[in-house]
C-alpha cells in the first residue's frame, strides 16, 4: 500500500556497491510527543529510497531544505516494526501563467 507524505528533505544520497545501487534521504520534522521537551531544532531521520527518487529530485531542481511530497510504502523492520521506504516523488504542480484578458478598444 502506497501513501503520500510531506517532508523537509535535507539531502539525498545514491551509492553503488558491488553492482547494486542504493539510495537514502535525510529528512527533518518538528519533534512531537515525549521528544518535544528534550529536543531543540528538528528531528532528523534517514529514510531508504528507490534510486529513481534521486533522479526525480535532480530533474525537479531539488534544493536542500525544501518541503517535498513523497510517495512511500511501509517495509518490515526489526522487532516486527515497520518503516517508510520512499518509492517516488509527487511531480511539482507548476501551473502555466494565466493570460491577461484582452482589453476592448474604446
Amino acid at each position: 500500500m502506497q501513501f503520500e507524505m510531506t517532508a523537509t528533505v535535507f539531502s539525498v544520497n545514491k551509492i553503488t556497491v558491488e553492482g547494486r545501487t542504493f539510495c537514502s534521504m535525510f529528512t527533518g520534522q518538528n519533534p512531537v510527543g515525549d521528544n518535544a521537551e528534550n529536543t531543540l531544532g528538528l528531528e532528523v531521520t534517514k529514510i531508504s529510497a528507490e534510486p529513481a527518487v534521486f533522479d526525480q529530485l535532480k530533474t525537479e531542481g531539488f534544493r536542500p531544505g525544501q518541503e517535498i511530497k513523497l510517495v512511500a510504502m511501509l517495509k518490515k523492520a526489526a522487532n516486527g516494526k515497520s518503516q517508510p521506504h520512499i518509492v517516488g516523488v509527487v511531480p511539482s504542480q507548476k501551473t502555466a501563467p494565466t493570460p491577461e484578458p484582452q482589453k476592448k478598444p474604446a
